[in-house]
């Protein structure tokens, strides 16, 4: 069976982060008085050979979507890239809690990407093609980006393993046509759509007018950001679900994660028992399994919930919060609970003060986060995780 002989993987899947599906409806003029979002939409064949690493080393929600794929790559590239797999896999899926394809996107994207020779020649040589691009953003750490480099060496030899195999060949002649059919189809179909200005007014600050979404193939279920006001959407999805991901995903993050205040203000949510339930207990494969990666996440969905709801394209709440995920999102229930009541919803501002203060002001106690998911999601969907822990302690018994 040749390269050229994978067939295309799945049917779409709602991704983890959407709304939910809807027909598209244009904004409201009164609304938006001045379009100045810039849609760009492109492809970058070389984040999707990052993508695939990720697929065929072991990611368990994509592998139903490429079960095809991951078999034939895994038979027929060299032994030494695909033990270079197994070892990624090792280091970030099994050991970090990572998301292996995600977290090689993201930080091969402080570099050229527009072709696999791109970003192999990052992995060689990450000193000059990505170090200057990391140190540029805020949470530049030395510390990870040694960690990082240790596994370069799998890296290149990964992509290698994909260039010996004919990755290039299938890509022009089998993806990017598809790739290109749907970009005519979403230009169109999102350009009306002015969200940034929405996104500046929950994040009290202003923002690059230019929306870039990346539509590839190797990335179902997930919708990514990577650095700047980029993200990746699979591309065989509809128009409507690439602008509910794009949505979502330039609120990341909404607030400083190293913020030492708010930190301390988390402190008694940190430590509540259902909290602690839902961070322990939740699907990894999801991710979002520390703490601050559930409370960046849940804010960041209760954040693209108001903005879809200026635009008529967001889904219900209820349904929404107490399902996705298996219903693990239910503090984005809560806040987005707090914000409608509280009035930030229409006033806008800096989310991150807003967090704080609301916080401050016991908006956000353990028990008023319950209660708040409760009237959005129901009462079963945050009993399930007092339920779940019980469960879990009486096995270990």
């Amino acid at each position: 069976m040749s390269f050229l002989g994978w067939r295309r993987s799945g049917i779409a899947l709602v991704l983890t982060i959407i709304l939910g599906a809807c027909a598209t409806v244009p904004p409201s003029t009164d609304k938006v008085e001045q379009t100045q979002t810039q849609w760009v939409v492109s492809t970058s064949p070389g984040l999707d050979a990052l993508l695939l690493i990720g697929v065929i080393s072991g990611d368990v929600l994509q592998a139903p979507y490429y079960a095809e794929t991951i078999g034939f790559l895994r038979e027929k590239m060299p032994p030494a890239s695909v033990a270079a797999l197994d070892r990624i896999d090792q280091n970030l899926r099994v050991e970090k809690k990572r998301l292996t394809g995600p977290t090689l996107v993201n930080f091969f994207s402080a570099g050229p990407t527009d072709t696999l020779d791109d970003v192999l020649r990052s992995a060689k040589d990450p000193e000059t093609y990505l170090k200057p691009g990391l140190m540029a953003e805020a949470d530049w750490s030395e510390r990870n980006y040694a960690a990082a480099l240790q596994i370069m060496p799998d890296i290149a030899l990964a992509l290698e393993g994909l260039k010996e195999v004919g990755l290039e060949e299938f890509y022009a002649k089998d993806t990017l046509p598809r790739l290109n059919e749907a970009i005519a189809a979403i230009e169109p179909a999102v350009s009306g759509y002015d969200l940034i200005p929405y996104h500046e007014l929950y994040l009290g600050r202003d923002l690059d007018p230019e929306i870039e979404l990346i539509v590839v193939r190797f990335v179902h279920p997930y919708g990514i950001r990577i650095k700047g006001q980029r993200f990746l959407a699979v591309y065989h999805l509809d128009p409507d679900t690439h602008l509910h991901v794009a949505a979502h995903e330039i609120f990341h993050p909404p607030f400083d994660r190293q913020d030492k205040e708010l930190l301390e203000k988390l402190k008694p949510l940190e430590e509540d028992p259902w909290i602690i339930s839902i961070v322990e207990n939740h699907n990894p494969a999801f991710g979002y399994n520390s703490f601050m990666g559930l409370i960046d996440e849940d804010s960041t969905q209760a954040l693209d919930q108001l903005l879809a709801e200026h635009f008529d394209f967001a889904a219900e709440p209820g349904p929404r919060w107490s399902s996705r995920d298996d219903g693990m999102h239910l503090l984005a229930a809560a806040l987005y609970h707090a914000m409608k009541e509280d009035g930030f919803a229409e006033t806008g501002g800096v989310y991150a003060d807003w967090f704080k203060s609301a916080l401050d002001r016991g908006l956000l106690t353990p028990d008023e986060v319950r209660r708040r998911a409760a009237e959005v999601a129901g009462q079963e969907a945050v009993q399930k995780w007092y339920d779940i822990a019980e469960e879990k302690a009486a096995a270990a018994r």
